[in-house]
């Protein structure tokens, strides 16, 4: 299980990124197209997202696995074999009037089943970590203008 991880400084108090991150609309982008969850944002409830890419749309399921307000958001989606399931979660730390934000995920990159090579999962832990870092700087742009 590989775990990656990325950070970042936010100068908006950790209520203000807690909403922004837990919110349905904000979660929409070019790609996500629909956000539904089945009840209140607690452990337990389940979100689905319809993606949309080249090759069509895609439902995302996942549960919310970390829910403490203001403080964690995290959640588990699932995936189709040989794929395995995949948990992110959002930590804030609150100092002052900034936030650390930190996004956790844990990931099998490369499932049994999957075709490997050496380096593999190296490579493709780059490529997350390289997200993620471009998902918090677009996060801090959009919370700090």
């Amino acid at each position: 299980m590989a775990l990656i991880e990325a950070s970042i400084t936010i100068n908006k108090p950790a209520e203000t990124i807690f909403a922004h991150i837990t919110n349905p609309e904000t979660m929409k982008s070019q790609y996500v197209t629909s956000v539904s969850f089945d009840g209140p944002l607690q452990v337990g409830t389940r979100c689905k997202m319809i993606v949309k890419s080249a090759m069509g749309s895609s439902e995302i399921l996942s549960e919310i696995v970390a829910f403490e307000q203001n403080k964690v958001y995290g959640t588990k989606t699932f995936a189709a074999p040989p794929a395995s399931d995949v948990t992110s979660t959002y930590r804030l730390e609150e100092t002052g009037g900034s936030t650390k934000v930190t996004l956790q995920t844990e990931a099998n990159l490369v499932p049994a089943g999957m075709p490997s090579m050496p380096g593999m999962e190296d490579m493709m832990k780059k490529q997350m970590l390289a997200g993620y870092e471009a998902t918090l700087a677009a996060l801090k742009k959009s919370l700090e203008g």
